[in-house]
């Protein structure tokens, strides 16, 4: 019989303001997400939830735009099928002060409440590596985890992809390594990556075998 798995997938974007096309030009792919994204919660209940990258300056990007969805977006965080926050834009850790990374969760955390529900989710994907106080910084939030992707080297293969991060005044957090990637489980149908109106329809198959290869990865990895 074949091992059987329990997979969560989380739905999710990764967004970045600006990178190889300017702000404005970012924008626009931004307010078309969304848009189709409050259309997809709206009318698909089985569509259970989207997390929007863990920053909440994307709302007032977006908004700026579209100030007419304020109270769909704010009925879909508060049902807890949006997930927003803790912070306001994800940091370069180390291009910051300690100080700029508290404000940027005080900011997070009090827009993501005025809409209805902070996500208590230490979530850095594309950060470059991560400060020895991290954790002491999110438990002063009251989160007591965090998800990541980049900063592990040699010691990811004695920890795993999880494991408990401790700093010398005892704080704590459960760390999560996105071994894969942030987006290793995004277009598994495709060939392609970047462009997905573009190439046609997903195969089956070679979602199939691209699951099967990061389930045998997981496995190894993991300890849960």
């Amino acid at each position: 019989m074949a091992e059987k798995f329990h997979v969560h997938v989380v739905s999710h974007t990764h967004w970045d303001r600006e990178w190889y096309l300017p702000f404005q030009q970012y924008r626009h792919r931004l307010v078309d997400m969304i848009d189709n994204l409050l259309k997809l919660l709206e009318e698909k209940p089985s569509f259970n939830y989207f997390v929007l990258d863990g920053q909440t300056v994307v709302l007032e990007d977006y908004l700026e735009i579209r100030p007419e969805n304020q109270k769909r977006l704010k009925r879909e965080i508060r049902r807890k099928r949006l997930f927003i926050g803790p912070w306001y834009i994800l940091p370069d850790e180390f291009l910051v002060s300690g100080e700029s990374l508290v404000r940027n969760l005080l900011r997070g955390h009090q827009i993501a409440g005025a809409f209805g529900h902070i996500m208590k989710i230490g979530y850095l994907p594309d950060s470059f590596g991560h400060i020895n106080q991290l954790p002491q910084v999110l438990n002063g939030f009251g989160l007591d985890n965090v998800l990541f992707t980049r900063g592990m080297g040699n010691e990811f293969n004695l920890l795993g992809t999880e494991f408990y991060w401790e700093t010398p005044d005892g704080s704590r957090v459960l760390a999560i390594n996105q071994y894969e990637g942030y987006c290793h489980g995004g277009l598994w149908g495709f060939k392609g990556f970047w462009s997905m109106r573009q190439m046609g329809k997903p195969s089956v198959e070679l979602a199939v075998q691209r699951l099967q290869k990061t389930l045998k990865t997981a496995k190894t990895h993991s300890h849960t």
